[in-house]
């Protein structure tokens, strides 16, 4: 089970409370939608699952470990925010850079054949498998972000993490991505947080919405944000507790 467990977690930038006293409880096999204001938290709250930033106070599990625990046993596939730009320059092929993410942790040892195999079927599960002796620099936004998708995925984890995935891709590249995320999820039963601005379309495929803003104003099922919360202010504007 790949449940996620944030109870009480604080966290500043110098005298910039960003989270306070936050707890969420996210099942296995959802997909959250983690939506709000600028700087209220959102990107900060998904590098504590990562394992990336440390709470000043409060509790963050990944499958019952604790998250140092939790990227060692590789259960956690991070793809930061604008992460397939700077790779945008680097020599390297698709199927090269999806390869990188087989020993992330420093820790997996996978023999050639079986290599090429994960490789192969991470490049299907995202619709690369033709491009995947293309430089990465030569593909387009899009296709950028569903290589560094299977990048994270190579390693087999259970929760997948993804900041602004649609960042700076046109509108119906945005559509594909999210509808490509939605199909991962449903198929391989792997919980997925993703942290975005582009309302519309994330709230179309996640199960459920955490709307953050210095805490938690809203977490529940899609439907019931969409009727009830998309248009109240605290979505809009930062709130300094």
């Amino acid at each position: 089970m790949f449940d996620i467990t944030i109870k009480d977690v604080t966290f500043a930038y110098g005298a910039n409370q960003v989270l306070n006293n936050l707890s969420l409880e996210i099942a296995a096999g959802d997909f959250v939608a983690m939506v709000g204001p600028n700087g209220a938290g959102k990107s900060t709250l998904l590098k504590m699952i990562a394992g990336l930033v440390r709470p000043d106070g409060g509790i963050v599990r990944v499958a019952g470990k604790e998250i140092v625990a939790a990227c060692i046993a590789g259960k956690i596939g991070y793809v930061p925010q604008h992460y397939a730009n700077n790779t945008a320059g680097f020599p390297a092929t698709v199927e090269e850079i999806v390869a990188l993410g087989l020993n992330s942790d420093g820790t997996k040892k996978v023999n050639r054949d079986g290599a090429r195999h994960i490789v192969t079927h991470m490049l299907k599960l995202v619709g690369m498998e033709e491009l995947r002796r293309r430089l990465v620099g030569e593909l387009s936004g899009g296709q950028q972000q569903r290589v560094m998708v299977a990048r994270a995925l190579a390693a087999n984890p259970g929760v997948l993490l993804l900041d602004e995935p649609t960042s700076g891709v046109d509108y119906d590249t945005g559509t594909k991505i999210y509808g490509l995320l939605g199909e991962l999820n449903r198929n391989l039963g792997i919980t997925i947080v993703a942290v975005s601005h582009d309302i519309e379309k994330v709230v179309r495929v996640a199960s459920k919405v955490a709307c953050i803003n210095n805490g938690i104003c809203f977490y529940g099922d899609s439907s019931e944000f969409r009727k009830n919360h998309a248009s109240e202010p605290h979505f809009f504007s930062y709130q300094v507790k």
